[in-house]
């Protein structure tokens, strides 16, 4: 196994090593989005894993994927991509309702890193239009010690007639089953999922989005907190696994989650 030095606590960047994925994270949870050089239209965004002490990265990870061993198996240096996203939103991807049915997303075309520290990363991805709302661009935000990044999505024109919002993977046959948590009122879909053993332990996944008017369900079996009749929107979107020995069930994970959420309101007043 590579020796590595104990990696900056908050970062983000394009790793073009992997179809350019681009690639945010902290000292609590990792995420990517994939990149304009995957053949896929994958736009939903992807968890990683991180144990408290992890020594790797995931822009480690990602920029090295051919020396890090099967990193979707086993843990690299304490990282471990065994989420799976396939063409469903993952955890906070965008959902778009138009013309009669849900569209997907291609992958994001252009991106621009505008903070990058140990302390706060933020950044742009650019989406390419395919409906009359044009292009989209999510500009994320991560701070050093917190469960969830902040998206402020913007489209080029207001959805008139469609539905937008992230969405949260359900999809048994991607293995997100487990304990739902879900309240309209707040704007909330969680998720602890069922342990899967020794290795891989339980991935908690959640999106919160105040002001949401529908919670839908779209083509793969993603709950979407959606709004229609905007040009921009601002959600979270954040994760935990049970192997970091810090959120282990589903109740401490919706402590977590109403902690935050109390922390975002005050903040508003």
């Amino acid at each position: 196994m590579i020796a590595l030095l104990l990696a900056a606590v908050c970062m983000c960047g394009e790793a073009p090593e992997r179809a350019n994925d681009f690639f945010w994270e902290n000292d609590k949870f990792g995420m990517r989005a994939y990149g304009p050089g995957d053949v896929h239209c994958w736009s939903g965004f992807d968890v990683f894993n991180k144990t408290t002490d992890a020594a790797a990265t995931c822009g480690h990870v990602l920029r090295n994927h051919d020396k890090c061993g099967n990193w979707h198996a086993t843990p690299f240096d304490g990282v471990l991509d065994n989420y799976a996203v396939g063409a469903g939103r993952g955890c906070g991807g965008i959902a778009l309702f138009a013309d009669g049915e849900w569209k997907t997303f291609p992958n994001w075309k252009k991106c621009r890193v505008i903070a990058n520290s140990d302390e706060r990363c933020e950044f742009e991805l650019v989406y390419p239009a395919f409906s009359d709302a044009g292009e989209m661009t999510c500009r994320i935000e991560l701070r050093r010690g917190e469960r969830f990044f902040r998206n402020k999505v913007e489209f080029e024109r207001p959805l008139k007639g469609a539905w937008a919002g992230p969405g949260l993977d359900l999809e048994p046959k991607r293995g997100h089953v487990g304990d739902v948590w879900e309240d309209a009122g707040l704007g909330v879909v969680a998720l602890y999922e069922n342990d899967r053993g020794e290795v891989e332990g339980s991935t908690a996944t959640a999106i919160f989005m105040p002001g949401a008017q529908r919670i839908l369900t779209d083509a793969q079996n993603c709950r979407v907190l959606s709004v229609t009749g905007v040009k921009s929107f601002e959600y979270w979107a954040g994760a935990a696994w049970s192997k970091a020995g810090e959120v282990a069930s589903a109740a401490a994970w919706r402590r977590e989650i109403e902690s935050f959420i109390h922390s975002i309101s005050k903040e508003a007043k």
